[in-house]
């Protein structure tokens, strides 16, 4: 999926966080939050469902805290092995599905990951629950 952010204004949308092209940005609703690779100056390509609230990345992994929005459901992980971007191929691999935080954790520590930090206002992303 790319997104064009340029334009003539006609959208909200607001960057979050970002290391080198990697970017968790929100188009329309700070709750569309996710995470992004930058591909030019106005083009990224969605790599993460919304609604991302933290991340943690290091050399090699970043990995995002999804919490669904207006829901009582707990958190998930993503976890994305980084890769040199080669032509037609996606900039970042996902790892598996999302997965609660008692597999996250164990997970994160053995590949060298901080802990997480979060992005983006209080009450966003039902940071509540």
């Amino acid at each position: 999926m790319a997104l064009a952010l340029g334009g003539c204004g006609l959208l909200d949308s607001g960057e979050l966080w970002s290391s080198g092209r990697y970017t968790i940005l929100w188009i329309d609703a700070p709750d569309q939050a996710h995470l992004a690779y930058r591909i030019d100056g106005t083009t990224t390509m969605g790599l993460s469902d919304p609604c991302v609230s933290a991340v943690a990345e290091n050399a090699d992994y970043i990995a995002v805290e999804q919490r669904p929005p207006q829901s009582a459901r707990r958190p998930r992980y993503r976890l994305f092995a980084k890769r040199a971007p080669a032509s037609r191929m996606p900039p970042a691999t996902p790892l598996g599905e999302p997965m609660p935080e008692p597999i996250y954790r164990p997970l994160a520590q053995r590949l060298g990951l901080p802990p997480m930090r979060a992005v983006g206002g209080a009450g966003a992303c039902g940071r509540a629950n």
